[in-house]
């Protein structure tokens, strides 16, 4: 074992597994079956009975009390738990094919682990680690996407700089009348949704939208969220063309009956949500599962998506789950608009930063304007909206040589603003 490693594992020298089983019962019996020939230590925790909130997206844990979760629950036991493993499992029931939100809630929360600092590490933009590389695995019952939940497990692992320990069903595949594997709800909306985006784009001008019901997805409060700042942007382009809407803001829960209302009488919606942990926040995922599944009248269901890297690669998982939302909603697919970069919305205040927070803006003005004009995100403009998909040679060079530090600067300055007294890498909970 590397140096800084002794306080993971046991005297055996096996690695420390923490497993986190969001389902309801107990499952440990057939967790502990499934793990068996992972050669580990294994620790199982029921969270199904714990109180565990969405993570909000404040970023208190990276400036103000760094490692150090706002939310007071019961997560924190989950937290110094996560610092003590070298492995960690989710256990979770499964809804669009995905991890359902209580799989997601654990992850999304797993924030702490990283630091504030930005590097880049394998080719991709990421946060420091805080403590030491995890690798992480999926177990999931129901009927999931195998092949979404493997490439979101590997993911997630890369973000903490680990390896992906797979994914694993608990439950035996199921079969059709002939004996063959039934295909997922997610593999029949894909294509649907692909289908539907040929026809989306055929549309006459009598299809344009007149109203338009926008859907906040981000769990930060109204007046904190870059998510209200870019549907801000992107509605003054609509209302440029006479088209009205209606916002609803699903971090306020007291919005959420009138919201399912607007959802389920409104034919055309966009939902606009910010990047967690590598799919959509816990949050927006209680909302949709609260949701049915049919509609008293079809409608059209667009999104916007954005990430606070600028690297576009890093939204692609996403946008993929997102394409199959639609059919499982009962709506047709009108495209997703995907673009990162949006971190400087919030955090920076300075002129420089500011031209380039005013053009992004603008930016998103304009393709309101443009879906004002053809109802959809399958246009040339929201393809190329994205911008570059990973970041060239000469940017990492760039940044490696001089960015680097002068972000470590100003993350270290607006720390002090918000009153923080500790270094934005400190190991609260050891190491």
């Amino acid at each position: 074992m590397k140096k800084g490693d002794s306080h993971r594992g046991n005297d055996n020298g096996e690695k420390m597994t923490l497993v986190l089983n969001t389902l309801e019962g107990d499952y440990s019996e057939q967790i502990k079956e499934l793990l068996a020939k992972k050669n580990s230590e294994v620790e199982i925790v029921n969270t199904a009975e714990m109180k565990i909130a969405h993570c909000v997206g404040c970023n208190m844990c990276w400036l103000k009390t760094p490692g150090v979760c706002a939310i007071k629950d019961d997560y924190e036991i989950i937290l110094k738990k996560i610092v003590k493993a070298d492995n960690l499992w989710v256990v979770a029931d499964t809804k669009f094919g995905f991890v359902d939100y209580r799989g997601k809630q654990v992850l999304d929360r797993i924030v702490p682990m990283l630091n504030m600092y930005i590097e880049i590490r394998d080719g991709w933009e990421r946060h420091q680690l805080r403590y030491h590389p995890l690798n992480f695995g999926v177990i999931y019952k129901g009927n999931g996407n195998k092949e979404l939940l493997e490439e979101w497990s590997m993911r997630v692992a890369r973000n903490m700089a680990g390896k992906s320990l797979g994914v694993i069903a608990m439950d035996a595949p199921q079969t059709n009348a002939n004996g063959n594997v039934a295909e997922t709800a997610m593999g029949t909306a894909t294509e649907t949704a692909a289908g539907a985006a040929m026809g989306i784009a055929a549309e006459t001008a009598a299809a344009l939208p007149e109203h338009i019901v926008i859907l906040s997805g981000s769990p930060r409060v109204k007046k904190n969220s870059n998510t209200n700042k870019i549907i801000q942007a992107f509605t003054e382009g609509l209302e440029a063309a006479g088209i009205t809407h209606k916002l609803y803001s699903l971090s306020n829960r007291t919005e959420w009956d009138e919201a399912r209302e607007a959802f389920l009488t409104n034919d055309n919606i966009i939902i606009a949500l910010p990047l967690f942990v590598e799919c959509l926040p816990s949050l927006l995922l209680e909302f949709l599962s609260t949701l049915p599944t049919k509609r008293p009248q079809p409608a059209k269901l667009s999104f916007i998506l954005h990430g606070g890297f600028d690297e576009g690669h890093q939204l692609r998982l996403c946008e993929k789950f997102l394409q199959t939302l639609p059919a499982q909603l009962g709506c047709t697919f009108g495209g997703t608009l995907v673009r990162g970069g949006s971190f400087m919305l919030r955090m920076w205040d300075n002129s420089y930063i500011r031209k380039m927070t005013d053009k992004m803006l603008a930016a998103y003005t304009e393709m309101g304007k443009s879906f004002s004009l053809n109802g959809n995100f399958f246009t040339p403009e929201a393809k190329k909206f994205t911008g570059y998909e990973k970041n060239p040679k000469i940017g990492v060079l760039l940044f490696n040589l001089i960015f680097k530090r002068i972000v470590k600067k100003n993350f270290n300055r607006m720390a002090q603003e918000w009153g923080c007294t500790r270094p934005l890498d400190d190991k609260p909970y050891g190491e």
